[in-house]
């Protein structure tokens, strides 16, 4: 085992071992004929969270939905907002009353709420691959049991990941290998770079996100800045009728992206360590 591991992975050769089947499947001729991206995730997700098993307020999610509304779609919002908080007291009222005269609470499916996963009319959005949440807590120990005794007040993604499907070419030489997996990870940088112009404009107090940009095992990270990125946010915004440009808009940034890397050696280099020390403090 090599002298520095992911938190996940240390002293524990099981995910070593699965790390190694996930990538067999998904390079597999037979379970993979298609070569399509999803079957890339299960070694990406397993990665992830191996990079933040050590901080339990981190967490890893799969298609998180990041969206903007329109302006003039707020002040509906609103009013929907506070009918359903009404609502939604008037029927824990009713539930507590009922768990009062219950006795003990069963947890099933009544009291899972199942979310659409798609964006309402009217908003605009992009669902991202995978992001690392950091979530901020508060203990309530008088709250329903589905809180288990903690209830999420903040949850701000510190790292976005998109992927795309590795390019194929068995039959490829190493340098036309490495411009298709190039071209692959531009497509995936271009899509990363709108999905945080999406989260910037979700969010306004944050000023920068991580991000990794990734074609099958292969990866190249970057941070991006609010200020890096204006052009794209000023094209999105112009979507809504009411929006009004600041002043004169410049071309977005170049980012700088870290040389390509495989999964295999995050443990390798740098980077991993300040990524986990940056998202702990986002």
């Amino acid at each position: 085992m090599p002298s520095w591991a992911l938190p996940g992975r240390h002293n524990n050769i099981v995910m070593w071992y699965k790390a190694i089947l996930e990538t067999s499947l998904a390079f597999s001729r037979t379970h993979n004929p298609h070569n399509i991206e999803y079957l890339w995730y299960p070694l990406w997700d397993q990665t992830l969270s191996d990079l933040v098993a050590d901080v339990p307020n981190l967490i890893v999610a799969q298609q998180f939905p990041i969206w903007i509304v329109p302006e003039d779609d707020n002040k509906d919002k609103e009013e929907n907002e506070e009918e359903n908080e009404n609502k939604e007291e008037n029927e824990n009222k009713e539930e507590e009353e009922e768990e009062e005269e219950e006795g003990d609470i069963d947890v099933g499916m009544d009291n899972i709420s199942l979310a659409l996963t798609t964006l309402e009319k009217d908003v605009h959005g992009v669902f991202v691959d995978f992001a690392i949440l950091n979530l901020t807590a508060v203990a309530q120990p008088l709250q329903k049991y589905c809180y288990r005794g903690w209830k999420i007040t903040v949850a701000s993604i510190g790292l976005l990941i998109e992927v795309k499907r590795f390019p194929p070419g068995r039959s490829l030489t190493d340098e036309e290998q490495k411009s298709n997996i190039s071209n692959k990870l531009v497509s995936a940088k271009s899509d990363l770079v709108e999905q945080a112009a999406f989260l910037f404009l979700q969010d306004a107090n944050l000023n920068s996100v991580l991000a990794i940009a990734a074609t099958g095992p292969y990866w190249s990270g970057a941070t991006i800045h609010c200020g890096d990125i204006n052009w794209t946010m000023h094209q999105l915004s112009a979507k809504d009728p009411s929006y009004l440009p600041p002043g004169p808009q410049h071309k977005d940034s170049a980012l700088k992206w870290n040389n390509v890397l495989c999964i295999d050696v995050i443990r390798k280099t740098l980077s991993s360590f300040s990524v986990l020390s940056v998202l702990k403090v986002t």
